[in-house]
Order: C-alpha cells, then sequence, then structure tokens
C-alpha cells in the first residue's frame, strides 16, 4: 500500500530533526526539518507545501460514526486522538515554547467545538472519552487541530538557537495546572515537559508524539474497515 511505503519516511527523518535538535549550532538545519516533518503530520491545510500528509490519508474519507466509536477492547476513538493530539500541542508550543496564551482560551475554540472538556485526556478513561465523543463537532475538532498546527509553525520559525536551549518556565508550568489545562491524574506529564529543552518540546510531542497517535489511529481504522 502506498501509505504504507511513505510511513517508512517517518522514522528516518524523525532521526534526522534529532540529530540537528541536539546541536544548536545546526539550528539553520533543525528549522526546516522540523516543518517538513511537522507539515507531513497535519493536514495539508496546515502545510500545503508539505510531500504528503498522514493525516488527511487516514481522515478525509471517514464518517461521522467512525470517528466517534471506541473499538471493543480500545480506549481511543479518533476523536479522542484529535483532541489529544491537538491540546497537547496546542499547551506546549503556544503556553511553554512561545509563553502566550493557549489558542484554545484565547480562541474560545471549547465552545466552538462544543467540547465538554479542556484538559488534554491524560489519565481519563472511558466515561471522559465517552462524553467527548458524544459532544464534540468534528469538523470544528479538525478546525482548531488545523489553527494549532498553523501556530506552532510560526512559532519554530522565529526561534533562535539560544531558544534551543531554554527550558520551561516555572510560572507557565504552573499555568497549566491552574488553567484545568492537564487533570492533575495526568501531572506527570507537566513534569517531564518541565525537564525539557526548547529542542525536546519540538521533538515530543509536536513531531514523535504525533506519530505515535497517527499510528495507533491507522490501527483503529484498519479494524473499521
Amino acid at each position: 500500500m502506498e501509505l504504507d511505503r511513505l510511513r517508512k519516511e517517518l522514522n528516518p527523518r524523525q532521526k534526522a530533526l534529532r540529530e540537528a535538535l541536539q546541536k544548536p549550532e545546526r539550528h539553520e538545519d533543525a528549522i526546516p526539518l522540523f516543518l517538513d516533518q511537522h507539515g507531513i503530520l497535519h493536514s495539508a491545510k496546515v502545510a500545503p507545501e508539505a510531500p504528503w500528509s498522514y493525516e488527511d490519508l487516514l481522515l478525509d474519507k471517514l464518517t461521522d460514526t467512525q470517528y466517534r466509536i471506541i473499538l471493543d477492547g480500545q480506549e481511543h476513538s479518533l476523536i479522542w486522538i484529535l483532541w489529544h493530539l491537538s491540546r497537547i500541542e496546542d499547551i506546549t508550543m503556544n503556553l511553554l515554547v512561545s509563553e502566550k496564551d493557549q489558542l484554545f482560551t484565547r480562541e474560545n475554540w471549547q465552545a466552538k467545538m462544543k467540547a465538554p472538556i479542556k484538559h488534554t485526556g491524560n489519565g481519563t478513561g472511558l466515561e471522559t472519552a465517552n462524553a467527548l465523543d458524544a459532544a464534540v463537532n468534528i469538523d470544528a475538532l479538525r478546525e482548531y487541530r488545523h489553527a494549532v498546527g498553523r501556530a506552532t509553525r510560526r512559532i519554530v520559525k522565529q526561534l533562535t538557537p539560544a531558544d534551543f536551549t531554554r527550558k520551561p518556565t516555572p510560572e507557565n508550568l504552573q499555568r497549566i495546572k491552574n488553567e484545568g489545562a492537564v487533570l492533575d491524574v495526568g501531572y506527570g506529564v507537566i513534569d517531564y515537559w518541565g525537564k525539557q529543552t526548547v529542542a525536546g518540546l519540538l521533538l515530543m510531542p509536536p513531531t514523535r508524539h504525533t506519530i505515535i497517535h497517527l499510528n495507533e489511529a491507522r490501527r483503529i481504522i484498519n479494524k473499521l474497515s
């Protein structure tokens, strides 16, 4: 299958990105490598210059029911995956890297999506996933993900070599808790983010974390078909 062939590109691209991000002197290499990998992992509506879109190939032809269903033995729906990816990228890139408000709050995305929650979903179970699946507007959720992706690209294009070694401030890590963006059962992820430099945050979540969950989405879709 064409998708299987294309997916084989992701790990070598991620390895090249990781190697570039580990060296601040490779700043000029790292940013285009990031934008290339990130573009593939988002819709073509986010990065039309990307050679292909993993997200579009997976999601563009699905029905409403396929987005919302949680298969037997699974914990997540496709809606939950999109929500989780979008919320985490928004929080880390806007609040921690750019040190500005989340898109979620400053553009009122919770109301636009009709979402019953505002947190990332870390540490929650089927009850939360089912509530999200039942309520969220799928078109608005995908538009939120597009908005988050575009914002990330703007942020990364403005990073300097010195930014790569910067870590999140304690104040911004506390804001995540204050704003209810991560529930207390998921605070371990905040501790993880606090130990990362900006370079580390570019590797995980908006690239490697996205690969993991899009691969999860692919396995779900294969079982649906």
